[in-house]
């Protein structure tokens, strides 16, 4: 391997990690208010990006479709407490009530992917480039040459996953999170709305996938299948950075996304086997999580 290759390397990787990481954080975000999380988050990154096809095909200015795409997401995220999660909240004491939430998540993912289907149909789909004229351009530094796509879609992550950090410890709101995560019933009694915090959870987390689903368009082919997967890696970066840890969760991110590329490269048949199977053996000897030590539970 060259150092051409490894630059490639690195970037596309940390490219992927990224994905990986905003649609963790999603699982963060909800498990850190509700201990719930949506399994179903992967295929809501997968429909973003197939509104994303929808709106470019439509001509719409990329600002305009990211902006529908957004929009178009938090009512997902907003109708998937409603119809998902809060009815199982007069069964909570019930033992199938508890873990019920599983199931419907799960539930809502399937119909999503059923959904797009109808329109798309079961092959694959390309997206158009987001910040240039066509797919593969290709930018030289320092005689390495790196793909603009790739390079900027780590730029915008890593603003994305800036703003939300941001906002969960520097905002009145995310200190409301933090505040039922910690205990809801002390939040009631300090005037905090806390069911309206519970659905905005869910809709950050909705938001976080359709920008994960805007930015996954240029770098692969996207399919109706794919949800599944990235819901899966997801859970698995997650626990690789530690779910109380929403830095630790973009660092394990990013280091599978690398892992993966590295993997891929010296066997594209089993690539994504070796980081999976890694993955596992770390959650099993740490399974706190690399980071989970450097985070404040506010559990």
């Amino acid at each position: 391997m060259n150092g051409t290759d490894l630059v490639q390397l690195l970037l596309g990787g940390l490219a992927m990690g990224a994905i990986y990481a905003l649609v963790a954080l999603g699982l963060y975000v909800t498990h850190l208010a509700t201990h719930r999380v949506n399994f179903g988050q992967g295929d809501f990154m997968m429909a973003a990006a197939y509104l994303t096809i929808a709106t470019r095909a439509a001509k719409l200015s990329l600002p305009l479709a990211i902006v529908c795409v957004v929009l178009c997401l938090a009512l997902m995220g907003w109708l998937l407490d409603r119809v998902a999660i809060r009815p199982l909240d007069r069964k909570r004491r019930s033992t199938v009530g508890s873990y019920a939430w599983i199931l419907t998540t799960a539930g809502v993912a399937l119909i999503v992917q059923n959904v797009i289907e109808l329109f798309y149909g079961k092959s694959s789909q390309y997206s158009p480039p987001l910040f240039s004229g066509q797919r593969d351009n290709v930018v030289r530094f320092f005689g390495v040459g790196v793909f603009v796509e790739e390079l900027l879609v780590i730029v915008v992550a890593v603003t994305v996953v800036s703003a939300f950090y941001l906002f969960m410890f520097r905002s009145r709101w995310g200190k409301c999170i933090q505040t039922v995560a910690f205990n809801p019933e002390v939040a009631s009694l300090l005037g905090i709305h806390t069911q309206r915090v519970k659905v905005s959870v869910f809709v950050i987390a909705a938001v976080l996938a359709a920008f994960a689903g805007v930015l996954i368009g240029p770098l692969i082919t996207v399919n109706p299948q794919m949800g599944l997967i990235f819901t899966i890696k997801a859970l698995i970066v997650a626990a690789i950075g530690g779910l109380s840890n929403p830095i630790g969760i973009f660092a394990g991110g990013l280091l599978f996304g690398v892992a993966e590329a590295g993997s891929n490269y010296f066997d594209s048949s089993f690539g994504d086997l070796y980081p999976l199977l890694a993955a596992l053996v770390l959650i099993a000897i740490k399974p706190a999580g690399l980071f989970s030590e450097r985070a404040i539970d506010v559990r």
